[in-house]
């Protein structure tokens, strides 16, 4: 895929975005490893601004941006930044750069752990991520470890993080004993934490669970593993074709595009392969009918930071009426604040439109279903609590619960008709 590449005329943002409020705009600019001359010069007339800096501080924590922040208002107009607030970046970026050391040297040490059983593991997310996209440990925020393991390994892996100080973080629906990966075919992770550092590990053996579809034959990509240097030692990573396909399924699952920082991982990736083989890319999405939300994490990238794109790729994002109707919902989710209920009924449509296949969609319709019948019918404390009921009538509680749900509803809806009035 040799097309001309789509590059932005300007550095400002554009589209759904043109009317966010300049606190924004700011943690935007500065989502960037590399500043050019003109983003730069934007950095400093915004810092003349009266900005709210307590909003841009709990956004920049929030979406994952605050070492890119810290570095490029440190370096773009220092002298123009509260030094409270400066002080503040700077001590939350010493902290989080001090503990992605701690965290890249544990998980080479977990590595090495699992190589000496023969087991193969790569690192996904994580350190990984931050030195092949950003180019240094310290600039990518993270927290947590995740390892995949293909899943004839997992058990083993699972055995040899307990024996060394791992303890399991179960959740009361994962079974054990034979059989076990089969019947936790929902799940898609284990999670470990260590009591003494608290270090948190995530093994893999699927890029998401059932309720987003995500179906790759890991053996296969295991042929395609590539090399990479973190603290000087050899660890083994998806090549960057498959990371991106990886990155963009996991924003728009469960949590869809919730924070700035994952969009700024597509972004950082493709400046850092200006090579990539696209085609892998679009093959491998293709295959599991990921091709949408793959358009979707480069539109975004495109939209919010000003990441050029092939030419043929910009035609299908325009092409495609949904990925654009999405990008316009995620942005505004991330700069307008949706009402609670919103953002509930719109992640199941969320979820549903990003997936271009209909056997991709039936697990979300039938979590819908489930979730419907579990809130219309399912009591809980509250229902118990409205009417006591012998332990011989409990099954009575499915009937309580929906009329409860109902007055509730007459009750919200006339007070709210009251006010109007």
């Amino acid at each position: 895929m040799n097309g001309d590449a789509d590059r932005a005329s300007t550095h400002t943002v554009s589209g759904d975005t043109a009317g966010i409020r300049d606190e924004f705009r700011l943690l935007l600019l500065c989502a960037h490893t590399r500043v050019e001359p003109p983003q730069r010069e934007l950095i400093r007339v915004l810092t003349l601004k009266p900005l709210d800096w307590e909003f841009i501080l709990g956004k920049a924590y929030w979406h994952a941006l605050t070492p890119l922040l810290f570095r490029n208002l440190r370096e773009c107009c220092a002298d123009r930044v509260p030094p409270a607030v400066l002080q503040q970046l700077e001590s939350h970026y010493l902290a989080s750069a001090k503990r992605n050391l701690f965290l890249t040297a544990e998980l080479i040490r977990v590595l090495r752990i699992l190589e000496s059983a023969d087991i193969s593991a790569v690192s996904y997310k994580g350190p990984a991520l931050a030195a092949l996209a950003y180019g240094d440990v310290a600039l990518r925020k993270f927290c947590d470890l995740d390892l995949v393991i293909r899943p004839r390994d997992i058990l083993r892996a699972k055995s040899l993080l307990i024996k060394h100080g791992y303890q399991w973080h179960r959740h009361p629906s994962q079974v054990t004993g034979p059989g076990e990966i089969r019947k936790n075919r929902f799940w898609h992770e284990y999670n470990f934490v260590h009591p003494d550092s608290n270090s948190v590990i995530d093994l893999h053996w699927g890029i998401s669970n059932q309720r987003f579809p995500f179906d790759i034959d890991l053996d296969d990509l295991w042929e395609d593993l590539v090399p990479a240097r973190l603290l000087s030692q050899d660890v083994r990573v998806f090549p960057a074709p498959a990371l991106l396909l990886f990155l963009c399924v996991h924003g728009s699952k469960d949590l869809w595009w919730k924070r700035i920082g994952w969009i700024c991982d597509i972004a950082e990736l493709l400046r850092s392969n200006p090579d990539l083989d696209w085609s892998y890319s679009f093959r491998l999405a293709r295959q599991t009918g990921t091709r949408r939300a793959l358009l979707l994490g480069l539109a975004l990238a495109r939209e919010l930071l000003q990441v050029p794109l092939p030419g043929e790729i910009c035609t299908w994002i325009r092409s495609d009426k949904a990925v654009q109707a999405l990008v316009a919902r995620v942005c505004h989710r991330l700069f307008d604040e949706p009402s609670i209920l919103d953002r509930m009924l719109e992640r199941q449509r969320f979820r549903i439109r990003v997936r271009e296949r209909l056997r991709d969609r039936i697990p979300v319709y039938r979590h819908l279903a489930e979730a419907a019948f579990a809130m219309i019918f399912v009591p809980n404390k509250q229902d118990r609590e409205m009417i006591r009921l012998p332990g011989s009538l409990s099954a009575l509680y499915y009937l309580v619960r929906p009329v409860r749900l109902a007055r509730t509803l007459w009750s919200h809806t006339f007070n709210r008709s009251d006010t109007a009035g």
